[in-house]
């Protein structure tokens, strides 16, 4: 990203929405909140609350973010929009009654339509999270959620030469001579074509995955730091 305007981040959207009224701090949350609430309703599950409360806990939750106005007190020098979710969270978590009952009796603010039967597939599959651990696998779960964003995106630029990035996609994570010498073989590529391709593909993906990290975070520099921790998380 050398030499590019840095990108809007998410909290630009949250401080610009803390300052709109509340339509738009309505629209701009739940665009946000459809773009991370897997790894909350995951963190939810984690620590042992059931999928039908879990459910009710988020929407309630975004209730209480909009009502509150908790989006014009946001504070982007205090972390990571990671954090600050997750820190909200949290917070409505130690009184999740008093929220509760206060989001049912708002009831203006329109429910966000989630696919909680996908996300609760995805987490029979892999499994929450230990409650004791519950942080962790928030973390995790958002830094899976990154990649994911960037996987998609390298597979879209990847469009138009789909048997080159089906073939070269598993060298994101590993290195293996035999595999590319079968992958050269299959794509009629020679060994230092194939190689040249897998650093290409390679440094496409980190610059695409930078990207991701850099809409959650205040300053280009917090980019590294927040990288090195969610690899750790990975780990």
């Amino acid at each position: 990203m050398t030499g590019r305007a840095f990108p809007q981040t998410h909290w630009s959207v949250v401080i610009l929405a803390g300052q709109s009224d509340a339509k738009r701090r309505h629209e701009a949350f739940e665009l946000l909140f459809r773009a991370y609430w897997y790894p909350l309703f995951s963190h939810l599950r984690s620590r042992g609350i059931g999928r039908p409360e879990a459910e009710d806990l988020l929407q309630a939750f975004f209730v209480h973010l909009v009502e509150r106005e908790t989006l014009a007190r946001a504070d982007r020098l205090k972390g990571s929009f990671r954090a600050f979710l997750i820190g909200c969270l949290r917070n409505f978590l130690a009184n999740e009654r008093e929220h509760a009952a206060a989001a049912k009796r708002g009831g203006y603010v329109p429910p966000i339509s989630l696919d909680f039967d996908s996300a609760e597939s995805t987490l029979v599959a892999e499994g929450p999270g230990p409650a004791e651990d519950a942080e962790r696998d928030f973390d995790q779960r958002w830094a899976y959620l990154l990649m994911q964003r960037a996987l998609r995106q390298l597979e879209l630029d990847y469009s138009e030469r789909r048997p080159v990035y089906l073939a070269l996609k598993e060298f994101l994570t590993h290195a293996n001579e035999d595999s590319r010498a079968r992958v050269a073989a299959r794509l009629g590529m020679s060994d230092g074509a194939v190689k040249v391709a897998i650093h290409r593909i390679r440094a496409r993906y980190r610059e695409l995955l930078r990207a991701e990290v850099a809409k959650t975070v205040s300053a280009p520099h917090e980019i590294d730091g927040e990288l090195r921790h969610l690899a750790d998380m990975l780990t």
